[in-house]
């Protein structure tokens, strides 16, 4: 198995006391960016190329011994855990870190060499870990794992995930926003005892990055899609084609605007409220309510709201050239009949196909 030669992209600069330099997953070399924590008996401080099983991410530094794992590998058709989610040929598999551990683990060691700040390796068994494959439709017993995302089974933040990654090769392909889509379905906010959450913090500089765009993008699609639709979100949501073709040259209409609060939006995105100001901040469609309107708003002891209660005018006219500005399609990624078993919606909805920007998916 020749692996191919490295994959070129813009990636962190690689810290110089890297024990690994480059992998070998499956058919593909690619460098390594950080250290991992692999055990010096197993990997020595100065290796060149590890080869990592792509199916079950077992390592070695002998190719031979590799070779004859990925023969006999357990997992060569089949990924650990349940599905959960599958769409478009891509799937997504819940396995716990108690009935799966040595996989945990190795997935851990592997996911360190291209995050700075993970710290959890060994101690799995307090995780959830979801992984994101690719199917060959062709060959069905053909997979690639492409990334993954954990999540404490108790976190006393609610946080709806703890560590992500698409890895390098898969990366800047939308794939980071399909898993931060499902870990906010799969973190139950709608049901009537779930919370509302959000990554673990403190993200990343790089994650910041993603999240803001991916936030961005989900209040866009709430906004636009909710109730009194404007045409333009009305003509696209059920079709492929980028908002920026439907736009309408000939008609002129009033801006539609909306009085709501922040708290409004996330109870209904499940989002938290920092989060949501975070992501309104640079949609730039918001402004404070004027004081004729904020009056309207006043509760029954004829005070107004403050913070995340206090009312927001939304002009939807300035989302619509935020989202065709940056080739935002209004179908969410994340498809609701995609999900599987308890996730699974009662009723499915019309698929199309989703254009947007690229962003960095790697988050620590």
């Amino acid at each position: 198995m020749a692996p191919s030669d490295p994959v070129s992209r813009t990636e962190p600069s690689s810290s110089t006391d890297r024990n690994v330099k480059h992998v070998v997953l499956g058919d593909l070399l690619f460098p390594t960016w950080y250290q991992s924590i692999y055990p010096e008996d197993l990997v020595n401080k100065d290796t060149d190329r590890l080869y990592v099983c792509r199916w079950c991410f077992r390592y070695s530094c002998d190719v031979h011994a590799y070779a004859q794992h990925t023969r006999l590998c357990q997992h060569r058709t089949t990924p650990p855990g349940t599905k959960v989610y599958d769409h478009g040929g891509y799937s997504v598999w819940e396995l716990d870190g108690e009935c799966h551990k040595l996989y945990a683990q190795n997935l851990s060691l592997f996911a360190k060499l291209f995050l700075d700040h993970k710290s959890v390796f060994y101690d799995v068994v307090s995780f959830l870990y979801y992984l994101l494959v690719f199917t060959d439709p062709n060959d069905p017993q053909n997979y690639y794992v492409l990334g993954f995302f954990s999540k404490e089974k108790l976190s006393w933040d609610a946080n709806n995930l703890a560590c992500i990654l698409v890895f390098p090769p898969y990366q800047h392909k939308q794939l980071g926003k399909l898993l931060m889509g499902v870990s906010y379905k799969i973190s139950s906010w709608e049901s009537d005892s779930g919370l509302i959450g959000g990554p673990e913090r403190p993200l990343s500089e790089m994650g910041h990055r993603s999240y803001t765009r991916f936030w961005q993008e989900r209040i866009a699609r709430y906004l636009l899609l909710q109730g009194g639709k404007p045409k333009e979100a009305e003509a696209a949501s059920g079709s492929s084609v980028p908002l920026k073709q439907k736009s309408p040259k000939t008609s002129k209409r009033k801006h539609t605007h909306e009085l709501m609060t922040v708290q409004d939006i996330g109870l209904a995105t499940g989002m938290l409220p920092e989060d949501v100001v975070t992501a309104l901040q640079g949609l730039g469609a918001v402004e404070p309510a004027t004081p004729a309107k904020k009056r309207r708003t006043k509760d029954s002891s004829g005070e107004a709201g403050s913070g995340a209660e206090e009312p927001l005018l939304i002009r939807k006219s300035k989302i619509l050239e935020w989202a065709k500005s940056h080739h935002m399609a209004l179908q969410d990624p994340v498809r609701d009949e995609g999900f599987l078993g308890k996730w699974a919606p009662a009723d499915s909805t019309e698929e199309s196909d989703v254009d947007s920007d690229d962003v960095d998916e790697d988050v620590g």
